[in-house]
């Protein structure tokens, strides 16, 4: 492996520092014949921005003054408000007539601080008593000033806001529950004591008092920071003004530094620490340039140094007429290790594949992490590209072999593309993306392989990119249309229930199979606003059957593993199937085997909800994923759907059998129903029918067909067997499963 060098810039920088030592010196010397110059430089250096941070504090302290006393002048308007409820409490309690408590209130409201009082009735919200007199012997409600009567109301209504002050612009409004009324002989409930205070008469003074306080405030804190500035300047500046020269020279001198070494009080002892200081940061700076440049995971060079010595081997290659070869690698199982083993595990395990990678390569070759568990290798000087895809082979079987990492077997697995200079690329970011593509390839091929980069691969991106921009206008215009495919009794060719297939009419290339647009709906997340158009559209046609007078049948939806980790994803059914007016079970949810093995605990948790709905669940391409029967257990299927592949080998080799019967004794004991797809031929419906599969969909009874054409089998009851050639679309149903 090639080692990291120390960048030739620091040749530069030692010369600058040289450069910088000699002004040190200069500035030395000058202290003796230029002194006053000397101290005022410093002096406006650094009491400039002390002064800056005193006026900082200051006018925080100024800041912090005016809060308290902002709070002290609510304080002031709530005692006040305190004073005069408690004043008219004690003349509901004292006084004998209505007319004496009146004038009592009038009195009170008459004060230059006091803008309304009010005594009101919460039970009827009638006013007693007010110091207005348009006001008096009035409902609450029927008050004239808006604000005024939701303040009082809310006083009326919420118990809980009386004792406390509600703000207004120019206002502060205090409520209190007063003991019952005896006046004249007449009797009431509880009452309620409505005071509303003009706050800048309630705090006129006290404001005066904080302006004056504020003035003397500010006098204080500036005669402080001056007398503080002259002992700062005397005590530290002038000393600190001679070490500040050398500190900007960023050298070191033991000649500039020894008038500073030998003092024995602390600028002494700073003088030794800014020497020791430099010393270390000079070691320090080579470490860290190093640093930069490398992963301290693993080891290896991180992406920094990748883009340097791509660089410079696409110089090289150019001068030399070479060839470099770029390998991006990427573990195939590293999330599943991370989930199921930890971090930790994660770690070595990633420490393990650098340690292969880097045994595997030349001593020239520059191996990188670039994040993540994706991994980078740079072979230049090759004049050959046959040479890489041994050393490409050489890893893919290195890490394909099982790694016992804190007593786990680990299968790492990995993914390779590989590009190279100057076939497919003379830029470095060209050569990135056109690996990646070959890496995007290998692991779409089913991983653990190796992938050269073709031209084919980027007109791929470019077609994929052409169906996500066109996907997003055929959701918005519902350019889309369901078929549906028979699902069929074996022994009695009857019609059990149909399965709904996505397809997609579009104006311009016509009808587009959903292998094609499914994918890419999976990985942008559009794939749940298809199938929310699927669900809506399967119970629009069972309601079409029952409106029909046709035996309604099962009609089966099949969603993704995003529609299952869907928060809302119950609920949405659930509105669907009451928009239609259609029973729960006429509705059947397909996912695929491997879907439901992703965020299981969620998944499980989401099918038992639809199942509680009423709606069944089938498991389809069973066989083919990689579910425990412990899982199976506990996902609430009522159907297993033997997948094709298993259906197709049966008439070719007999020892195929196995595993269809298998799936067929499993379902009996878990007591599930069993379908198998794709039946073709009359033979593999025979050999179905005497393993015990009781249900059968696939092209011996019919392709999938529109929505008029199945209408016309539903009214024939029976659909057994017909000749019937496949159609030109593809039957993948939504969605398709992609690795």
């Amino acid at each position: 492996m090639r080692q990291m060098k120390i960048p030739a810039q620091l040749a530069v920088f030692s010369e600058s520092r040289r450069m910088s030592l000699g002004r040190a010196r200069n500035r030395m010397m000058s202290f003796d014949t230029n002194s006053w110059l000397d101290n005022l430089s410093v002096k406006w250096k650094i009491l400039a921005p002390f002064c800056f941070l005193a006026g900082v504090i200051g006018l925080s302290l100024i800041a912090l003054f005016f809060v308290a006393f902002s709070r002290y002048q609510d304080s002031v308007v709530e005692d006040r408000a305190k004073h005069l409820s408690s004043s008219i409490v004690y003349a509901l309690e004292t006084m004998r007539y209505h007319t004496e408590l009146e004038r009592y209130v009038a009195i009170l409201g008459a004060e230059a601080d006091v803008d309304l009082l009010l005594i009101v009735d919460p039970a009827t919200e009638y006013v007693f008593v007010s110091n207005r007199v348009a006001f008096r012997e009035s409902m609450a409600r029927d008050l004239s000033d808006g604000a005024l009567v939701s303040e009082v109301v809310q006083s009326i209504e919420e118990p809980s806001s009386r004792g406390m002050l509600m703000w207004g612009a120019n206002t502060a409004s205090y409520a209190v529950a007063a003991p019952s009324l005896r006046l004249d002989g007449a009797r009431s409930r509880e009452l309620v004591i409505f005071v509303r205070l003009k706050t800048k008469s309630v705090t006129a003074q006290s404001t005066g008092m904080a302006q004056q306080l504020a003035i003397g405030l500010l006098a204080a804190l500036a005669l402080a920071m001056l007398v503080a500035s002259k002992l700062l300047y005397d005590l530290v500046i002038s000393p600190l003004s001679k070490l500040s020269a050398i500190a900007h020279a960023r050298t070191v001198d033991p000649e500039t530094m020894a008038p500073f070494t030998r003092r024995l009080d602390e600028f002494g002892e700073l003088s030794r620490s800014v020497l020791q200081s430099f010393a270390e940061a000079r070691e320090n700076a080579n470490r860290f340039e190093i640093q930069a440049q490398s992963d301290s995971l693993t080891g290896l060079g991180n992406r920094v140094l990748f883009k340097e010595r791509l660089h410079m081997a696409l110089a090289h290659a150019e001068r030399s007429g070479k060839i470099v070869a770029l390998m991006i690698l990427d573990l195939d199982n590293f999330k599943d290790v991370n989930d199921t083993l930890g971090h930790d595990v994660g770690d070595q395990l990633l420490q393990r594949v650098a340690t292969i990678l880097k045994e595997s390569s030349r001593q020239v070759d520059t191996v990188v992490r670039l994040g993540g568990d994706e991994f980078a290798i740079i072979a230049d000087d090759l004049d050959r590209i046959d040479g890489v895809l041994v050393h490409a082979n050489r890893i893919l079987t290195a890490l394909s072999e099982p790694q016992m990492i804190n007593g786990h077997e680990v299968h790492p697995g990995v993914s390779i593309g590989i590009t190279s200079y100057p076939q497919d690329a003379r830029d470095p970011d060209v050569l990135l993306k056109n690996a990646d593509l070959a890496l995007y390839r290998a692991k779409a091929e089913g991983r653990g392989n190796i992938q050269l980069y073709r031209h084919e691969l980027h007109l791929k991106v470019i077609e994929r990119n052409a169906i996500e921009r066109d996907l997003r206008t055929a959701i918005a215009e519902e350019q889309f249309v369901l078929y549906y495919q028979l699902k069929v009794d074996t022994e009695t060719g009857g019609i059990v229930g149909a399965e709904a297939l996505i397809r997609w009419r579009h104006p311009e290339r016509g009808m587009i199979p959903p292998d094609v647009f499914i994918p890419v709906a999976e990985k942008n997340g559009s794939i749940c606003k298809l199938t929310d158009w699927v669900l809506t559209e399967a119970c629009a046609e069972i309601r079409r059957m029952m409106d029909n007078g046709l035996p309604p049948v099962s009609v089966a939806v099949n969603v993704s593993a995003l529609d299952l980790r869907r928060p809302d994803f119950t609920d949405q059914v659930a509105a669907t199937l009451v928009r239609a007016g259609v029973s729960p079970k006429y509705l059947e949810i397909e996912v695929t085997e491997s879907t439901v093995m992703h965020d299981v605990d969620q998944v499980i948790g989401t099918l038992r909800r639809l199942r509680a709905l009423g709606v069944s669940i089938s498991i389809d391409d069973f066989g083919t994923g990689y579910s425990s029967l412990a899982y199976l257990k506990q996902f609430p299927v009522q159907t297993l759907k033997i997948d094709r592949s298993f259906v197709a080998d049966m008439t070719e080799d007999l020892n195929s059998h196995a595993i269809p019967q298998l799936i067929v004794d499993l379902a009996r004991n878990l007591g599930v129903s069993v379908i198998a797809e794709g039946v073709e031929t009359e033979e593999q419906r025979e050999l179905l029918l005497s393993m015990g599969c009781g249900q059968a969909q696939g092209y011996l009874f019919s392709p999938p067909v529109p929505s008029a054409a199945f209408v016309e089998m539903l009214e024939d009851k029976v659909c057994f067997p017909r000749e019937n050639k496949m159609d030109e679309s593809s039957d993948s149903p939504l969605p398709v499963s992609v690795a």
